[in-house]
């Protein structure tokens, strides 16, 4: 079972995508810790999983969120594996423009590092 995303979380998903939102150069430049890693192929397995439950995938992208230090950590950890947001491919832009997806289902209220920063750097923004 996968998620069915709303309207509005896919359209802002797009229009920050287009914009980019902000300046990415210190994730071009982020060491991946051992935890964050290991949280984000966990997650990549549990999206790869055809039989996943929508909590279990929720519950992997949620250790994600949390054992990265903050979005350029997350965002570049997720670039390298695509698959554990759902695509085949991502940018580290399309990485962090995509945490707006991964807070709204998982974190709606901003307390793992990563949405916390995320928020703070305007990629939570729903304008």
């Amino acid at each position: 079972m996968r998620k069915v995303l709303p309207s509005a979380a896919v359209l802002a998903f797009i229009i920050f995508s287009a914009s980019g939102c902000a300046d990415l150069e210190s994730a071009r430049t982020t060491t991946i810790s051992d935890a964050c890693q290991q949280a984000i192929q966990q997650q990549n397995e549990a999206w790869s999983d055809l039989d996943a439950s929508e909590s279990k995938i929720q519950e992997a992208e949620s250790k994600g969120l949390q054992a990265c230090k903050d979005l350029d950590e997350w965002s570049t950890a997720v670039s390298y594996n695509p698959g554990s947001v759902g695509y085949d491919e991502l940018s580290l832009e399309e990485a962090a423009n995509s945490v707006y997806l991964a807070c709204s289902s998982v974190d709606s209220e901003n307390k793992t590092p990563v949405c916390i920063d995320a928020g703070k750097r305007g990629y939570l923004d729903e304008s």
